[in-house]
């Protein structure tokens, strides 16, 4: 392939590095997916950055030195004209100029956002949102993100932080760890209010899911899919807090939407994919009784995510051709 065909797209999580190879037309030729192990430091996980990047290029069958452009998406809020990670809680991150780094280390020129804006980038370059000029793309998963696209181009505010909603405040009188939306919308949100009403269920099925998942030795808090096998199985519990979860989300993305007048919301993440359409559909109906005014609710439209997993690749990727202008 031609130089100037290639990009590569990283999404960089606390969990894993997934990378792409990507060409023009946002067609993945090449992957790699690492473990972050973040707890060993920074300088190990940048060396873990650049194997996958070489990773990806062999399994595209090319090299490192035949790409144009890197696209990164890392956790947190980051300073995009500088390229530097401001903080990253996954990675234990502060003001890292992982742009500056990663030039250094290959040649390429790199270009560094937040993870959440490269995947609604990426919805609305080659996904859900494509051809839409504004949307908001909400991830739900261990936390609660979003990334906002208006009139073309992504939005990160002054002070870089736009599309923090995991972070707005619900309750703000209630006691810490139970105020923002995250807290109860995530599956981190979710585990915990089942963990706190177990005891009033005590042979649900996730209580048993729960059990089995320790017995198993498995590290970690339960998933995603176990969560919806409960769910999809009518488990009282679970359908209580998903149904509570859905809800409130449903009124933040109204607020949103409502604040900024935007017809297009698209959903995704772990928890969304798990989930699927009976989870969609609980969030479109409150976002339908919430948005102002009322009679505008029928033009809203509630989009699946189209590129899932691939959403932060795509994104990274599809943002670092845009940067070379």
């Amino acid at each position: 392939m031609a130089k100037d065909e290639l990009a590569i797209g990283i999404d960089l999580g606390g969990t894993n590095i997934n990378v792409g190879v990507v060409d023009r037309r946002g067609r993945v030729m090449g992957r790699a997916k690492k473990k972050t192990k973040a707890q060993e430091g920074r300088d190990v996980v940048i060396e873990r950055l650049v194997a996958s990047m070489q990773a990806a290029c062999e399994d595209a069958g090319t090299a490192l030195d035949a790409v144009t452009t890197v696209g990164i998406g890392a956790p947190g809020p980051v300073d995009f004209e500088r390229g530097v990670v401001i903080t990253a809680g996954n990675l234990g991150w502060k003001n890292v100029p992982l742009a500056e780094i990663l030039r250094k280390r290959t040649g390429v020129p790199v270009c560094v956002d937040n993870d959440a804006n490269v995947a609604a980038w990426g919805e609305a370059t080659v996904g859900a949102g494509e051809g839409v000029d504004s949307l908001l793309a909400v991830w739900v998963g261990t936390g609660v993100g979003a990334g906002i696209v208006i009139n073309g181009g992504v939005w990160r505010g002054d002070l870089w932080t736009a599309g923090e909603i995991g972070h707005v405040v619900t309750y703000p009188n209630g006691q810490p760890g139970s105020q923002k939306v995250e807290e109860f919308c995530s599956r981190t949100g979710m585990l915990r209010s089942l963990t706190t009403l177990g005891g009033l269920h005590p042979d649900s099925l996730f209580n048993k899911a729960l059990a089995r998942h320790v017995a198993d030795g498995k590290g970690g808090p339960l998933g995603s899919g176990a969560l919806a096998d409960c769910y999809a199985a009518g488990d009282a519990p679970v359908q209580e807090v998903v149904h509570s979860a859905a809800e409130l989300l449903g009124v933040t993305v109204a607020n949103w939407v409502t604040m900024m007048s935007m017809r297009t919301v698209v959903l995704g993440g772990g928890v969304t994919e798990a989930l699927g359409k009976p989870y969609i559909e609980r969030v479109e109906a409150s976002v339908r009784r919430h948005v102002f005014p009322s009679a505008l609710a029928p033009k809203v439209s509630i989009r699946m995510t189209k590129l899932k997993d691939e959403a932060g690749v795509l994104g990274a990727a599809m943002l670092a051709w845009d940067a070379l202008g």
